[in-house]
């Protein structure tokens, strides 16, 4: 057995023993080098395959923690995270990163069943849970079918609430698209991840009452907290 993979067994040991328990934070990789007689660079190796196993998190700045529970949304109808069970007795909110008008490109344009180059309002949020950054995204609204949408944010923080405020009482998914992937070095800084960490990417698109799509929207999730699930019976 490598160095490094004894490192791996004891500290996957620790986890799998509860000495390690969800969200507790590892000693530093010099006491950890101590602890196993290696060195630092030996630490890392053990650490980035229990990274990349989703067995810990990797804080940039504060430090190396065992990961936490994942978090569950079932799709439906209803796109809002907050409301499902899973979000239950925790402590949900959204920060918004920005607020912009920009022009649909053909791909947006088609999904959303309007021109290419017609106006959109453009919401990139930051959601957390229990002041976990969890998700990224961005959210392209047709002007012309949610007019004022940029102004009724003002002391808001939720989409569904602004959507109320332009005349949109309910809404609800039409289509939802799945994948995964590396995130960019933003979504990295923004999701408190390192660049090998996989986040889950979903396109979706929204409709009103009269089934006319009024968002279109890109999501990036952290794959090491979070995971969709697909009830069998819808």
């Amino acid at each position: 057995m490598k160095r490094w993979e004894t490192v791996h067994e004891g500290l996957l040991g620790d986890i799998r023993a509860g000495t390690l328990r969800s969200g507790d934070r590892l000693p530093s990789d010099f006491a950890l080098a101590g602890r196993f007689g290696v060195n630092r660079h030996t630490v890392r190796l053990a650490i980035n395959a229990l990274e990349s196993d989703g067995l810990l998190r990797v804080q940039m700045g504060v430090g190396t923690f065992v990961a936490d529970a994942f978090l569950s949304h079932v799709l439906t109808g209803d796109p809002r995270f907050s409301d499902s069970p899973t979000a239950r007795n925790r402590l949900v909110r959204r920060e918004i990163l920005a607020i912009n008008e920009v022009a649909a490109n053909e791909v947006v344009a088609q999904s959303l069943e309007i021109y290419p180059y017609d106006l959109l309002t453009e919401i990139r949020t930051l959601s957390f849970v229990d002041e976990w950054p969890l998700a990224v995204a961005t959210a392209y609204y047709p002007v012309a079918r949610v007019p004022g949408l940029g102004a009724a944010f003002e002391g808001l923080n939720s989409p569904t609430a602004a959507l109320k405020r332009c005349g949109i009482a309910t809404y609800k998914r039409r289509w939802t698209r799945i994948g995964a992937r590396r995130p960019t070095q933003q979504e990295a800084e923004w999701l408190r991840i390192s660049r090998s960490s996989p986040v889950l990417y979903d396109i979706n698109l929204d409709v009103n009452a009269k089934d006319e799509p009024i968002k279109y929207g890109c999501n990036a999730t952290r794959g090491d907290r979070f995971e969709f699930m697909i009830n069998a019976d819808d």
